[in-house]
């Protein structure tokens, strides 16, 4: 019989992300993971009879800016469900979106289906599936209908920039996010036999005029407040549920 979720890993690549989180799930510093020398940045508490850990990439000590991107999410996803052995894997943070997929700036997705990469474009046989990824993602859809969020497929890459070969290839996918961690992170959790989900913001519209780092800069306190209010909101809603059990087909059966 599958056990309630009991311990959360949250998965956060920015610092500005993680601390409007930290407060308002009164997560404290500690130290605790074994390897001093990783950057990363570890937070915990008990929040709603559930233990809490969250990791931020921290910050590259050559350029002193956050560590974000598919290669510091890869290491930090592996630390975290190595070290504090998770019932949940949590990707949380923000993303760019589409408004023909009814994105707004602030607008809260849930990850739905598969986590998938879109600059990994690799034309040879096998190979072009592989970069692709298809990394299976939690059901959470009857969580999402409970709370009334949008959900769909979360696609990642290591580029902020709108690449007209990368667009397409979201477009085609029909992902409704892109961000740069998710899907990173769900490679590990497939590898690890992890349960993963994401949870991601919207600070900029990839099918509008201005340039996505504009869009970025003015739009991330909207977008981070929202990220903290729903985040909060799925803290609770999983209170006593199994990760089986924040499906459709389990959580919203007729009574």
């Amino acid at each position: 019989m599958q056990k309630s979720i009991e311990k959360i890993l949250l998965l956060v690549a920015m610092q500005a992300e993680a601390d409007p989180i930290i407060r308002t799930l009164d997560l404290n510093p500690v130290q605790h993971l074994t390897d001093t020398q990783l950057p990363f940045k570890t937070y915990e508490n008990n929040y709603e009879d559930r233990h809490i850990v969250l990791l931020v990439s921290g910050t590259d000590s050559r350029y002193r800016v956050d560590n974000i991107g598919t290669q510091a999410a890869t290491l930090m996803a592996y630390t975290g469900i190595e070290q504090f052995q998770p019932d949940l894997v949590v990707s949380a943070g923000t993303a760019g979106g589409f408004v023909a997929r009814g994105a707004k700036i602030g607008t809260v997705y849930l990850s739905d289906d598969e986590f998938i990469f879109h600059d990994r474009q690799v034309p040879l046989s096998g190979f072009d599936e592989q970069g692709v990824g298809h990394y299976p993602a939690v059901n959470v859809r009857a969580l999402a209908k409970q709370l009334n969020l949008p959900f769909g497929k979360i696609s990642s890459g290591s580029s902020f920039t709108k690449n007209p070969d990368q667009m397409e290839a979201i477009l085609k996918s029909g992902a409704v996010a892109k961000e740069m961690e998710a899907a990173a992170i769900a490679w590990v959790c497939w590898l690890k036999q992890t349960p993963c989900m994401a949870i991601k913001a919207i600070t900029n519209l990839l099918d509008q005029g201005e340039s996505s780092e504009q869009q970025f800069t003015e739009n991330f306190s909207v977008a981070t407040q929202s990220l903290c209010i729903q985040l909060k909101a799925v803290m609770e809603t999983i209170r006593g549920k199994t990760v089986t059990q924040l499906s459709e087909r389990f959580l919203l059966r007729p009574r």
